[in-house]
């Protein structure tokens, strides 16, 4: 995928930006603030993988992975904005899932509030709840997917997506 690459220390304070515009849309349909806007983004790069989609200079998208025992979890994917619509989500969906099979693992999780618009998305790709956790504030529905399933899904409309 064009501009995809590991994001270093010296990006966090870009990141941090990156991911306020990305989730202010998600903060007012929830009306509570996005769980990723909660991060210490200075442990989440030591922690992490943390991918971004740079276009023209411009950064579009940034991808957050952490390896679990077995699983491959999805912290953020997050798009500027501006591309929403455009095909990236979809890109950096079939790079967590190319990122798993590299790395060995047989799943992808991830968590989502239950009023984010996100949720119908994940399930239309094939991801399926696996819990509903009430939290003050908020519902977290946590999701997961095979990787050779969410492969299989992913591959059949979009070629090629890499990591680098």
């Amino acid at each position: 995928m064009r501009g995809l690459h590991r994001a270093s220390a010296n990006d966090r304070s870009r990141i941090e930006d990156f991911q306020r515009a990305a989730y202010a849309r998600t903060e007012s349909i929830v009306g509570a603030r996005a769980i990723p806007l909660e991060w210490d983004y200075g442990r989440i790069l030591q922690e992490c993988e943390v991918w971004l989609d740079e276009r023209d200079g411009l950064l579009m998208g940034v991808l957050i992975l952490r390896m679990l025992e077995g699983a491959l979890f999805l912290e953020s994917i997050a798009t500027a904005p501006e591309v929403a619509g455009s095909g990236l989500g979809r890109a950096l969906l079939e790079a967590t899932f190319e990122r798993a099979r590299e790395l060995g693992v047989h799943r992808v999780e991830l968590i989502t509030n239950s009023l984010n618009p996100a949720l119908s998305w994940y399930k239309r790709k094939g991801f399926t709840v696996d819990l509903e956790e009430v939290q003050p504030g908020r519902t977290v529905i946590h999701m997961s997917m095979p990787v050779q399933d969410g492969l299989n899904r992913l591959r059949q409309k979009n070629a090629g997506s890499q990591l680098s």
